[in-house]
């Protein structure tokens, strides 16, 4: 791009002799603020062949190709959250059972003792692309960020029926 200056070349702005006390540093500044922006285009160009992204099956922590030092978050996916809530509904006495092959990803929930009974849970993007827990009726249950209200949710949907089977066998 012959706009941008070669890197480690200095701009030099000039014409500041005619202009007023008072301009001068807002002109300075925005000299620059010039300098700073064009210098990050160059570096910017200069890097464009590197990659910066995680290799495919990288684990998150790693350190990004060709940046040393800087770690890298790999996006979060549908099967993450489900895991992870998976993993809160065990903590809390639930079977959760990943159903990953069929579209949408889906998590089934039972109760150990009721494995006839239970719901499956899947993600959707709420509103603003927050994403959302769902549950096979199609009512929302809770954000994927609040896996405490899931929980809770979940649990007030199949406690009762739990609990009736549980009375029942008595």
């Amino acid at each position: 791009m012959p706009w941008l200056p070669r890197p480690g070349t200095a701009l030099r702005i000039t014409a500041l002799r005619g202009v007023v006390p008072s301009r001068r540093g807002r002109l300075r500044t925005a000299a620059s603020r010039a300098r700073l922006l064009l210098a990050g285009l160059a570096a910017r160009h200069s890097t464009a062949g590197q990659a910066e992204v995680l290799c495919p099956g990288a684990a998150a922590g790693d350190d990004v190709v060709g940046v040393p030092g800087r770690r890298a978050a790999l996006p979060v996916t549908a099967t993450d959250h489900l895991d992870t809530l998976a993993r809160a509904l065990t903590a809390a006495g639930w079977s959760a059972s990943p159903r990953y092959d069929e579209r949408p990803a889906l998590l089934r929930v039972v109760a150990p003792e009721l494995p006839g009974v239970g719901e499956s849970i899947r993600v959707k993007p709420g509103v603003s692309g927050v994403p959302w827990f769902i549950s096979s009726t199609g009512d929302p249950l809770a954000p994927c960020h609040d896996l405490t209200g899931a929980c809770a949710a979940i649990d007030a949907r199949l406690g009762p029926v739990v609990a009736a089977a549980r009375t029942a066998a008595r």
